[in-house]
Order: structure tokens, then C-alpha cells, then sequence
């Protein structure tokens, strides 16, 4: 004759000792080959402020040459930016960078028609929109906040 019992209660108690570790394991999900030799990145936020005010809309640009990586960021209403270089929010590499300021609209030519593509149309001062000529440059730690104030002028 088969008897059934209730589990003990140490049983169950180990069960969700067991369930909580492996909740906090990430779900298992292994890192891959290129995840593995990323750099380290840093969260870097800051502002982008054009003649004193907030300015949204604007594409940063951190560029380290020392690790060949681009960090993009977009300012928002509050002219306020978070980078990411291989994930949202993760920041950028520790170092230097030259930084590059870009703001573009679209727009379509008179009279074209509803399928013609439209033309991008740099809004923002030309000499932000190269490394070479922005006069811009941060630099990122591994320790302390990455908190970036650009201010840019006509």
C-alpha cells in the first residue's frame, strides 16, 4: 500500500530558499562570446544647454579613440541626456572623449509628393557636429557621478 504525505516544512522552505537564489541568478541567461569581452561602461547622464536653456532633441556623441566606441544619448525636454554604448542607460567607457552635439530635422521640398523622401536639415551650430570642431570633451570615471553639463552657443 502507497501512502501520500503532506511535504515537510523544511522541504518547502529550502524550495524557496532554492527559488529566490536562482531568481537573483539573472534567469540563467548566460553571457555570450562578444557580451564577454565588451568593456566595462559607466552610467554617464548629464544636460544639454544651448544659450542657457534646455535644449531637447539633441543627439550626444561621447567618442573614446582609445577603445574605438561610440556612447549616444538624446536630451530631452529638460535637456537632459542618459548615454548608452551596448545597452539602454549603460553609459560609456572609462576615459576620454571627444563629444559631438548634433540636432536635425526633416523636412520636404515644396511640392513634392507624399512618397518623396524628406531631406535632413541640420538645426544645430556646425562646428557641434564634429569631434574635430566642437571644442567638447569629458572625461569618464569608474568611480563617482558622470554628471555632464554641455553648454553650447550660436
Amino acid at each position: 500500500m502507497i501512502v501520500a504525505t503532506a511535504p515537510s516544512r523544511n522541504w518547502l522552505l529550502l524550495l524557496v530558499a532554492a527559488l529566490a537564489v536562482l531568481s537573483q541568478a539573472g534567469c540563467g541567461r548566460k553571457l555570450d562570446k562578444w557580451e564577454m569581452r565588451r568593456p566595462k561602461t559607466y552610467k554617464v547622464q548629464g544636460r544639454v544647454l544651448f544659450d542657457g536653456k534646455p535644449e531637447a532633441g539633441v543627439v550626444v556623441s561621447f567618442e573614446s579613440k582609445a577603445h574605438n566606441l561610440t556612447a549616444v544619448g538624446i536630451s530631452d525636454a529638460a535637456g537632459r541626456f542618459l548615454l548608452k554604448t551596448f545597452n539602454e542607460g549603460d553609459g560609456a567607457v572609462a576615459g576620454d572623449h571627444a563629444i559631438r552635439l548634433t540636432k536635425s530635422i526633416f523636412v520636404k521640398a515644396d511640392g513634392a509628393s507624399s512618397e518623396a523622401p524628406a531631406s535632413e536639415v541640420l538645426v544645430s551650430p556646425k562646428r557641434y557636429a564634429d569631434t574635430a570642431t566642437s571644442g567638447l570633451t569629458a572625461t569618464v570615471v569608474e568611480k563617482g557621478p558622470n554628471e555632464i553639463t554641455l553648454e553650447i552657443s550660436k
